[in-house]
């Protein structure tokens, strides 16, 4: 009875489950199907609990800023101050911790956290056994000078921020406007090899060959001495050489490809024209041949066949054709 009244509780609790979620790959938060797992959509990384201490380390920071705005102010020697504000007894997870720390730095104190020792996780009564931590706070200075020096800051960094993009801006500028000037001072160099190959070889070698426009970007271009050295000339030389050949290739190339692709198609109809007059005198012959067989095997059947029956009669005997000897 205890067995069965077991059975019938879990199938009740079953059902209930079935009820409240009829979906059965997404049961107890969990799939059991195509689905990637637990749906955490819906879950929160604190607990209450956790959010509890957080209020309450909360509380204590706030307590902790009040008693360092009563202190005076124009007295610089009572900053900074430090203080472990958040004992052992009050745990944050890391969550929390987060939360609490950009809470802590937006005010321009800073923080600090550290492992409690032995002492300090018995005094505090927790019975956890993971990690325990004691966290520090510093006010560097005066709550409201805090805030303003945190503000000057801020805009320090903006202003630096700015003055580096600006750096970088202009750098980047400086080595378009370099490596524009390179190009520039390149392309002259290159057309005044040019012209000087042109005057050595002649015009009608210059105009066989590709030229390249030049840019011009200054009216002191036409002014600007250009030395061109003996290794540039012939440097340029090879090139114009290497463009001529290589042209020189792709017109043959081109032309052996269409001459052979002709003369392929030629003979390809020669070659079809002959195979069929081979193949009609291969059937003239073999006709031929097989009327020629056909007589001779007429012709030898009946001389066989009188000579055999001349014998047969006189003798009455049946014997064999000696054409074969023959």
């Amino acid at each position: 009875p205890t067995s069965y009244l077991r059975r019938g509780i879990s199938f009740s609790f079953l059902c209930l489950i079935y009820i409240i979620n009829p979906n059965p790959n997404n049961m107890f938060g969990y799939s059991y199907g195509f689905d990637d797992g637990p749906n955490r959509s819906g879950w929160s990384d604190k607990s209450d609990a956790a959010l509890r201490r957080e209020r309450a380390a909360d509380g204590l920071f706030d307590a902790f800023l009040k008693n360092c705005s009563a202190l005076d102010a124009n007295d610089a020697s009572l900053f900074p101050v430090t203080e472990e504000v958040v004992k052992a007894n009050t745990y944050l997870t890391g969550p929390c911790y987060t939360g609490f720390r950009k809470r802590v730095l937006a005010t321009g104190c800073k923080v600090k956290r550290r492992e409690a020792t032995r002492a300090e996780r018995a005094a505090s009564g927790d019975s956890r056994k993971g990690k325990l931590y004691v966290i520090s706070i510093t006010c560097p200075g005066h709550p409201k000078k805090a805030a303003d020096t945190k503000a000057k800051a801020t805009e320090a960094a903006a202003a630096r921020k700015k003055k580096a993009q600006e750096a970088a801006e202009r750098k980047t500028e400086k080595e378009m406007k370099e490596r524009q000037e390179r190009e520039r001072l390149a392309a002259l160099h290159r057309a005044k090899v040019r012209d000087t190959y042109d005057s050595i070889v002649g015009g009608e070698e210059g105009s066989k060959r590709k030229l390249t426009p030049v840019k011009n970007s200054g009216t002191m271009d036409a002014f600007l001495e250009v030395d061109i050295a003996s290794a540039a000339i012939l440097n340029h030389a090879q090139t114009v050489y290497d463009e001529r050949t290589s042209d020189i290739r792709t017109s043959i190339r081109e032309e052996e490809d269409d001459l052979m692709t002709k003369l392929r198609k030629k003979h390809a109809k020669e070659e079809s024209e002959l195979r069929n007059k081979m193949i009609e005198k291969k059937s003239v012959l073999m006709n031929e041949a097989n009327t020629e067989y056909t007589v001779i095997k007429t012709k030898i059947d009946a001389a066989c066949g009188e000579k055999t029956s001349g014998k047969a009669a006189s003798k009455n005997i049946i014997s064999p054709c000696n054409c074969d000897k023959r």
